[in-house]
């Protein structure tokens, strides 16, 4: 046993060498930047708190190497690397062959998809620690005090994945059912305090904080309506998903099966699937199936998100516990084969590290983001072309970026970021969850209007005062207008204009860019202008920069060609990815149907009207609105 823990260890030493050499060393997009700034400030990070990441991230944080940022980004490679020793262990405890173990842990550790979480702060390999260190413990028979103890301990990680995980769990304890019953009390008071950092979280969030979405929690209705992720339900589901959407996410899941383990690895997991029911104990077999089942396919059904580029890239990184029972598998089905055909050694350690090379292969080419710094570049820029002494509203994607560079990086000093929901940021305007809309509405236009220093927001503009749309943000002024700053322009055209990222989530924010700034550049014609102005957008025939040119055409106060705008909804038309999400499906109906309705086409216009709302049936769709005033 001491032996094999040597070897366990060695593959935690071995793949945190490989994240930590290639983590980004400064912050990223998606959560990166909000993880950062709650590990560094230790504050209460966005629903359900993550606190025990928290406390986790500040310990990190005081690591001296690197930037603030990459040291965060270490703990995720820690916990990275000590999830693939569990699955070591775990191999080790159902199978004979080392061998087969080290294909297990390593082709894990390899697969682009959990390596991409080892790299960045994220709570997800977290996660994983505390799944396969309970599987760990249930498959030797560990102590029952020790997993209720770490059971409510991973909870206060992340606990709607964890529950997710109990029943896979239940089941490997069944053989331990009446030993479980007897000893409940106790392993409930054990499990209780695994729970205390929520405790913590609830004591802290009354402090004032730097960095806190939640605001005071005084009462349980509140604490219940932060942990639940109740103010999450948008996110966590869609009106307008369909069965459709859950077909495509599940097709979607087998493709990324067979991508994390380069095909080859993920049939020698069916063949391993196949096996288990013949090799191993009913209840680990069914434990490992509820496992793999429950963090995929029912997370599938549970979240019931349409199905899109966006939503594909937030949803890939749930399924790791799954990708981790398919490793199990791919070790067993590795072995299986090994026995069959008698290969020895050498034969069997050959055919492993050439599995392996495939495997890490994949995951390097998406990977190796040590030298990646676009995001902080993209802060950088927007930060520094924000006028001097701004009340800067901030929102959305811009958060964690613009204030990990802010506040931790301690560029422009003389900005005070807020966010206009009352989030985030310690200076709110309002408790988010005390204050209605119409208040919060009220008290954000109240500082807009009242501040004596210059207003700036990268957020949706407050409506009825006059903002000059800058593309990155825009600022309060005498006057509507528009214009982008010269230092933007080069921007544009030296980082976004470029092709799109791998990352599914920055070519989304990427492309949402270029079709903002091409709608500027559209909405700001003059007569005479459109090939000198439109030619470097209109060149690259493609989806956003052509949306973004009809968009703005359509609102140019000086009128435009009709041909010209229906040129670049037949380039968005035909440029169209095949994931678009469908409010960007919807709005090129849309669009095409105003161009009908200015060249006279009622007809064609209704018909593209009604095509856009059955694709996308949300009140936020502006079609309907649009249809109700054609219909005679």
């Amino acid at each position: 046993m001491h032996s094999d823990r040597l070897h366990a260890a060695l593959v935690a030493v071995l793949l945190f060498c490989l994240y930590a050499a290639s983590a980004p060393r400064t912050v990223a997009l998606e959560d990166d930047g909000l993880f950062i700034l709650s590990s560094y400030f230790m504050g209460v990070a966005h629903p359900p708190g993550y606190p025990l990441h928290s406390l986790l991230g500040k310990l990190f944080t005081l690591l001296p190497v690197g930037t603030v940022a990459y040291r965060v980004h270490l703990l995720s490679a820690a916990f990275g690397a000590l999830s693939c020793a569990l699955l070591w262990l775990c191999a080790r405890t159902l199978l004979e062959s080392r061998v087969a173990a080290w294909l297990a842990a390593l082709a894990l550790g390899l697969s682009a998809a959990f390596w991409s979480q080892s790299i960045i702060a994220e709570v997800y390999t977290l996660n994983t620690f505390f799944f396969f260190l309970l599987l760990w413990l249930a498959l030797r028979g560990g102590s029952l005090a020790l997993m209720a103890f770490v059971f409510g301990l991973s909870l206060a990680n992340h606990w709607p994945l964890m529950l997710l995980g109990a029943p896979a769990l239940a089941a490997a304890l069944w053989p331990r059912r009446l030993e479980l019953l007897r000893r409940l009390p106790l392993l409930a008071a054990l499990f209780a305090l695994g729970l205390v950092p929520y405790a913590w979280m609830v004591l802290l969030s009354r402090s004032p904080l730097a960095i806190s979405f939640a605001g005071p929690l005084d009462s349980w209705r509140e604490i219940w309506f932060f942990v639940s992720r109740a103010g999450y339900a948008e996110v966590d589901a869609s009106a307008s998903a369909t069965a459709l959407d859950r077909a495509l996410f599940l097709r979607y899941f087998g493709a990324e099966l067979l991508l994390q383990f380069a095909v080859l690895g993920t049939l020698l997991a069916a063949l391993g699937f196949w096996a288990q029911w013949r090799l191993w104990p009913r209840h680990v077999a069914i434990a490992l199936t509820l496992a793999f089942l429950m963090s995929s396919v029912v997370l599938i059904f549970l979240l019931g998100f349409d199905y899109d580029a966006f939503r594909k890239h937030v949803f890939h990184v749930y399924p790791l516990p799954a990708y981790g029972v398919a490793a199990l598998w791919l070790g067993l089905g590795f072995a299986w084969l090994v026995r069959q055909f008698n290969w020895g050694l050498r034969a069997s350690f050959v055919l492993c590290i050439g599995l392996l090379v495939l495997v890490g292969a994949v995951g390097l080419q998406a990977n190796q983001l040590s030298g990646y710094a676009w995001v902080d570049r993209y802060a950088r820029t927007l930060l520094a072309a924000l006028p001097k002494d701004a009340v800067v509203l901030v929102k959305g994607a811009d958060v964690g970026p613009l204030g990990y560079v802010h506040m931790v990086e301690g560029v422009r000093p003389d900005l005070t970021l807020v966010h206009p929901g009352g989030l985030v940021f310690g200076n709110r305007l309002f408790h988010p969850y005390r204050t209605e809309r119409a208040a919060q509405e009220a008290a954000v236009r109240s500082l807009v209007e009242g501040s004596k220093d210059p207003v700036a927001t990268t957020a949706a503009p407050v409506a009825g005062l006059p903002w000059k749309d800058q593309w990155l943000f825009a600022t309060l002024e005498k006057s509507a207008s528009v214009g982008i700053p010269e230092a933007l322009v080069l921007y544009f055209e030296s980082d976004v204009l470029a092709p799109p990222e791998k990352s599914a989530y920055i070519a989304f924010f990427q492309g949402e860019l270029r079709r903002r700034y091409a709608g500027l550049v559209a909405q700001s014609l003059q007569p005479g202008e459109e090939a000198r102005r439109l030619g470097p957008l209109t060149t690259q025939r493609e989806f956003y920069s052509a949306i973004g040119v009809a968009e703005g055409l359509l609102s140019n106060p000086a009128g435009y060609r009709l041909g010209t705008a229906a040129g670049a909804l037949e380039t968005a038309a035909a440029s169209m990815p095949p994931d678009a999400s469908k409010p960007q499906r919807a709005r090129l109906f849309e669009l095409r149907a105003y161009v009908r309705l200015q060249a006279g086409d009622r007809p064609g216009a209704r018909a593209d009207l009604e095509a856009a709302v059955a694709i996308w049936p949300s009140p936020a769709n502006g079609a309907r609105a649009a249809l109700e005033r054609l219909k005679p």
